[in-house]
């Protein structure tokens, strides 16, 4: 019997390394590096080759890409319609007894921590490719005179090949010292 084995691999050429002020990351070539204005934070980002944003917060108020369901009780919330009659619930999940649910069984992305580059960091990716969040968030970094440093970078809703690609690059960040 003869086995052929394909090896699909990604050549160091493949990627590149780009640096920001705080930290530097590979990632595939065809990405690009943009640049974002922040207020206290710094913040920019990476254009991917289907233009999907990937987007990272350095500072004092970093979104933590922590996932709350709008989960609502079915009696409390046609209270709620009669008084506001026009609220939007196309993004809620309505339920007979509140009390009954777990709520992380209504949530649409994974998460995990590890350690990476010296952190404890939370890693987050969709539990369906293209719809969620694929990202990491690092809950202290050191402090500023604005408070604790904070850093986030993540995409929304990346097709499944982006999503792989962010997934190993979020694995070579590392933070200048």
């Amino acid at each position: 019997m003869l086995l052929f084995f394909t090896v699909i691999s990604c050549s160091k050429k493949d990627f590149q390394r780009i640096r920001f002020r705080n930290f530097d990351i590979a990632v595939p070539t065809r990405w690009k590096k943009i640049e974002l204005s922040g207020i206290d934070s710094n913040v920019g980002g990476l254009l991917t080759e289907n233009n999907d944003t990937i987007v990272f917060d350095y500072g004092p108020h970093s979104n933590s890409l922590e996932e709350t369901p709008n989960i609502y009780d079915r009696k409390f919330l046609n209270e709620i319609l009669k008084a506001h009659p026009d609220i939007d619930t196309t993004e809620m999940i309505i339920v007979n007894d509140i009390s009954k649910i777990e709520p992380e069984n209504y949530k649409i992305n994974y998460s995990y921590t590890e350690r990476l580059s010296g952190y404890q960091a939370k890693i987050v990716y969709p539990k369906k490719a293209g719809k969620g969040i694929t990202g990491i968030y690092i809950d202290s970094i050191g402090h500023s005179s604005l408070g604790k440093i904070e850093f986030n970078l993540y995409a929304e809703n990346l097709n499944i090949e982006d999503q792989k690609a962010l997934l190993k690059a979020i694995k070579t960040i590392h933070f200048k010292k």
